[in-house]
């Protein structure tokens, strides 16, 4: 990655970095209603949102985040696929992905939870699932690996499976304090976004798919 690239990727972690430090002082020590000091500023609520309350979590709620690891799991994801979505798509492709896929991650939870008082979110992960979905579509012959699964899998067979089971849990209505919904959301966002912008579109995942099938 070139300069231009890395201060792309500085800056939005550092965005990331910025919010959540103010957020983690909210929640640790909450004061008033509104502002910077609000707990509420920093999480998305459907419920209230779809009564045109606590508007600015629309937006902040996707810079800031529950703890440390939530915060250093996402940025590390971030980092890890942002090289080839950046050498293909460019820095102000790869940013309208980023922000797109943060807007179908709201949108998807505002959706299914806006009728659900007590949902809450908040968290750079919609936006990173759809870096992570922009990355399989461009370079399908990827492999995703986590610290509990060492196994790589292939970046398609991930994307696809982790869709499946999204869609799973959501129609259970299952609450493990993971956004669902929202990384749902932000995977189909970077994947159509990235298709109809990437210079060969969706031409090498259907090529990995032939392949696969012959």
């Amino acid at each position: 990655m070139d300069s231009s690239f890395l201060m792309l990727l500085g800056l939005l972690i550092g965005a990331n970095l910025i919010v959540s430090l103010l957020g983690f002082r909210a929640f640790r020590e909450p004061a008033g209603e509104g502002g910077l000091t609000d707990p509420d500023t920093y999480l998305f609520i459907p419920h209230a949102v779809a009564r045109g309350e606590k508007l600015p979590g629309v937006v902040i709620s996707n810079l800031s985040h529950a703890g440390w690891l939530h915060l250093g799991f996402n940025m590390f994801a971030l980092f890890s696929f942002s090289g080839g979505v950046l050498r293909v798509l460019g820095p102000t492709n790869f940013l309208f992905v980023y922000v797109l896929a943060g807007i179908g991650c709201n949108l998807v939870v505002y959706l299914l939870r806006k009728d659900d008082p007590a949902y809450r979110c908040l968290g750079a992960s919609g936006s990173v699932f759809g870096i992570v979905a922009a990355a399989v579509v461009l370079d399908p012959g990827i492999s995703v690996a986590f610290l509990f699964v060492p196994i790589p899998i292939p970046g398609p067979v991930f994307l696809l499976g982790y869709v499946l089971i999204s869609i799973y849990l959501i129609s259970r209505n299952v609450r493990d304090g993971i956004s669902h919904e929202g990384h749902l959301g932000g995977a189909l966002a970077g994947f159509v976004v990235t298709g109809l912008i990437a210079p060969f579109g969706f031409q090498p995942l259907l090529q990995w798919i032939s392949n696969l099938l012959s």
